[in-house]
């Protein structure tokens, strides 16, 4: 298996997701197929999954010839962002895996015949034995749907993380408030008017109140590095579903599934009444 990212801004993005996922987990399995590299994983507290898919048309180069369906590669993401963090801007990304030894991925940082501005670096990383199974998400119809800058986004949520621990969604045909109050921080409340959104749908008279963990919220907004762009979907008792798209749409009716993306969805609070 070769892989090789030659794409300045791919480069800054791939680098940058698993920046972010060491929010979410300690390992992960890197599984790399015939057509995309594909993960997923949960966090420690088991409120947030996330998964990312990766066409091999979105990789300058992607060389697999196993005969097995896939190769699953366990690393440390701390460490493996700790390599990609060395990559000076000229640097392409170059992963290889042997499977006749089968217990290191190997990633070399280096620079174009053209350009020498920066030395090539070369790393090893052991491999880790994960036992995990895929969870298999359903997909549903949600009953309302927006879109806004990310970096607007996290930036909000930055705000009202400091003035409490949870996140109150309320969504309606006129507009979308969040809200964030403690005993101790007092209340913050912002109203995002329909108009300044890129994307807003929502089920004729349809009025949502739902609560999530803002630290966890805060994690999620981390990803606007990857992504000019964040689709939220929201439903009562039901996890909401933030997705990142990592490359412009080639056609109009691209679908999602087949573009570079992640996804993370984020359980509900749980009211009394829910009990």
């Amino acid at each position: 298996m070769n892989v090789v990212i030659k794409n300045r801004e791919n480069a800054r993005i791939f680098s940058a997701m698993f920046q972010n996922i060491r929010l979410f987990c300690e390992h992960i399995n890197l599984m790399f197929s015939a057509d995309r590299l594909y993960a997923q994983g949960m966090d420690s507290s088991h409120i947030s999954i996330f998964e990312f898919s990766i066409p091999k048309t979105w990789f300058d180069v992607y060389e697999y010839s196993s005969e097995q369906t896939s190769i699953v590669v366990g690393v440390n993401v701390a460490l493996l962002f700790k390599i990609l963090n060395t990559r000076e801007e000229t640097h392409e990304i170059h992963l290889k895996y042997l499977e006749a030894t089968g217990d290191k991925l190997i990633v070399n940082l280096l620079n174009p015949a053209e350009s020498k501005s920066a030395f090539d670096k070369y790393f090893e990383i052991p491999l880790i034995d994960l036992e995990s199974e895929l969870m298999a998400i359903p997909e549903i119809e949600y009953q309302a749907e927006f879109s806004l800058a990310s970096s607007n986004f996290s930036s909000l949520i930055g705000q009202l993380k400091q003035f409490g621990a949870d996140l109150q969604i309320k969504c309606s045909e006129d507009e979308i408030r969040l809200i964030s109050n403690s005993n101790e921080s007092g209340n913050m409340s912002v109203v995002v008017p329909i108009d300044d959104l890129s994307l807003f749908a929502i089920n004729e008279g349809e009025t949502l109140n739902l609560s999530f963990s803002l630290a966890h919220f805060h994690n999620i907004c981390a990803f606007h590095k990857v992504s000019g762009t964040i689709n939220l979907k929201i439903s009562d008792n039901y996890p909401l579903k933030a997705t990142y798209i990592l490359e412009l749409p080639k056609y109009e009716d691209d679908e999602i599934a087949k573009m570079a993306h992640i996804v993370v969805f984020l359980a509900p609070r749980m009211s009394d009444d829910d009990n």
